[in-house]
């Protein structure tokens, strides 16, 4: 009877085992230990996405701010742009022997776009740091960044197509579309850059005053447009007054060739 008893008792604990081993089983993928629901998982999604958006602004400020500098090109080719302060600021409208008409480089906003996404990639690729997300525990993956450029009047946002996955034990989510938005008036500035090319390239020259006023009236913007003659050319510098912010104004300036005859 006694070894009776023992072996009843033995085959209810070993019940309560495989009940407790299967319970485990179950809830593993609900809880935090070894795995992950795909509530919790998603959870760990801000941070990468934070990280994400600090370096399409980090790097998308520093070109849109150089490609307005330098007359809406990130090169400088020789014969195509002159020294102004340091800066190479590029011509977008080349003189004509003998006339006051320049000849008009043709500069598109696609081309300041591609030029921006293209300029972008390799140091946007070079700040994002995924791996990093593996020391809490994530298993983090990256596929190939693609980034598409759209320049709005007033702001220009970054999109990225970036596959991110995270997994953790048999759990796993992905997502694919970042975007980062940045208050440039590149758009704005570059519209009154092809207005004020036009003008030089047709009629020779152009009322800066007068436009600027037109321009405020017409928008409620407060536009500035410089015009100065570093001999023989004509350089002129665009800006919306305290845009982005008072102490930091965003530029876009460029030179029209050989002005002095």
């Amino acid at each position: 009877m006694k070894k009776r008893g023992q072996v009843t008792v033995f085959a209810i604990v070993g019940v309560i085992i495989a009940a407790l081993v299967v319970l485990f089983l179950v809830i593993r993928n609900q809880i935090y230990i070894g795995g992950a629901n795909i509530e919790d998982l998603e959870k760990e999604f801000p941070q990468i996405q934070g990280h994400i958006d600090d370096c399409l602004k980090e790097v998308g400020e520093k070109y849109i701010v150089l490609i307005g500098k330098q007359g809406g090109y990130l090169t400088t080719n020789p014969g195509t742009f002159r020294q102004n302060q340091g800066v190479g600021i590029n011509y977008l409208c080349y003189n004509i022997e003998g006339k006051p008409e320049c000849s008009n480089r043709g500069l598109r906003l696609f081309d300041i776009k591609t030029s921006l996404e293209r300029g972008m990639l390799d140091e946007v690729n070079s700040c994002l740091d995924i791996d990093q997300f593996d020391k809490i525990g994530l298993n983090a993956e990256r596929g190939t960044l693609k980034l598409n450029v759209d320049i709005g009047e007033d702001t220009v946002i970054l999109n990225a197509n970036l596959p991110i996955k995270i997994s953790k034990g048999d759990t796993e989510t992905q997502r694919n579309s970042f975007s980062a938005e940045l208050e440039y008036p590149l758009g704005r500035l570059y519209n009154s850059a092809k207005d004020i090319v036009d003008s030089e390239a047709v009629y020779g020259d152009i009322d800066t005053l007068t436009y600027s006023v037109l321009k405020t009236k017409l928008t409620g913007k407060l536009y500035v447009v410089q015009k100065l003659q570093p001999y023989p050319d004509e350089l002129f510098i665009l800006k919306i007054k305290d845009v982005p912010r008072k102490e930091k104004e965003f530029v876009f300036q460029f030179f029209i060739q050989d002005r002095g005859l």
